[in-house]
């Protein structure tokens, strides 16, 4: 399971409320990979937890259109790989179902992505916007 913690705070209250939803929503996929749950469940998670990130992703890149950040492209673009990550990760457990290697695969490539990316992408972001307001 992974927490949202003070130190991971952009300051921009939108982007901190959807951040704290993001990891509720991991945390769902995390709980969904330890316990056995019907194929219908699994698929209702992953789009729920996939609509959610791509909302996300949109506000945020909304927010730096808006705001003429400069590193607009190459924020997006990060968005883009972890979207990319996430759809390979959903196949993997479509295909193969709950596992440790799923479960280790998850903490790697979108829990550590995630936290890497709020901790030093979004918090630069988080110190343009609220210098701009």
């Amino acid at each position: 399971m992974v927490k949202f913690t003070p130190d991971l705070e952009t300051k921009v209250s939108q982007i901190d409320t959807q951040h704290k939803e993001l990891f509720k929503r991991i945390n769902d996929v995390v709980a969904m990979g330890m316990k056995s749950v019907s194929k219908e469940e699994t698929d209702k998670t992953f789009k729920f937890l996939g609509d959610y990130i791509n909302a996300h992703f949109r506000d945020e890149e909304a927010l730096q259109r808006k705001s003429g950040y400069p590193k607009y492209d190459w924020h997006r673009d990060q968005h883009k790989q972890f979207v990319e990550a996430f759809n390979k990760l959903k196949l993997e457990y479509n295909q193969n179902g709950p596992s440790a290697a799923f479960t280790l695969q998850l903490n790697k490539s979108i829990i550590d992505w995630i936290v890497k990316h709020i901790r030093h992408v979004d918090i630069e972001l988080g110190k343009f916007l609220n210098e701009k307001s």
